[in-house]
């Protein structure tokens, strides 16, 4: 078996255990179209480059915040302002659009959201970037525990790299 072999049975497993999405139940659609809501201010509040916005998001019982670089790991406020403070520095602009194939679970007081949005920075052309975030109520807000992005690829997936 060569070294492909492992990735492609990894892949085929991962898939095989795959769960169709949970019905959301009557008294979670609020909370999900809270946390759609509370998406949405993130991004605008990331984009229009306010840190004390962003900030007022975030889980005051600790959040970590992963970037596109593995060296982006943000878990205090000073970091992630910080964080933006460098994105800015090198941007000077940037702009979300809407996001797309949004898959929202709610929990409890906890949810996820998961989702792919246009992105465009200094004026360059946009580019998807993938999100994770997770999400817990505090009274009437929800605040983001933690998150992840990614910029996917195209064409890599391993059925386009095994059919071609």
């Amino acid at each position: 078996m060569n070294a492909a072999h492992p990735v492609a049975a990894a892949a085929m497993l991962l898939a095989a255990l795959a769960v169709p999405p949970s019905p959301v139940r009557p008294q979670d659609a609020d909370a999900g179209r809270q946390v759609e809501d509370s998406v949405a201010a993130l991004l605008a509040a990331y984009a229009a480059d306010e840190p004390d916005k962003v900030l007022a998001m975030v889980d005051p019982r600790g959040f970590a915040v992963y970037g596109s670089d593995v060296a982006e790991v943000v878990r205090t406020p000073a970091e992630l302002r910080q964080l933006m403070a460098d994105d800015f520095a090198l941007w000077k602009t940037a702009g979300f659009g809407t996001p797309a194939n949004l898959d929202i679970r709610v929990d409890g007081a906890t949810t996820s959201a998961f989702f792919d949005v246009p992105f465009s920075a200094g004026g360059a052309p946009p580019v998807t970037v993938r999100f994770a975030t997770t999400w817990h109520r505090d009274g009437d807000a929800w605040r983001l525990m933690q998150a992840a992005n990614v910029v996917p690829t195209t064409g890599s997936s391993a059925h386009a790299l095994a059919t071609h």
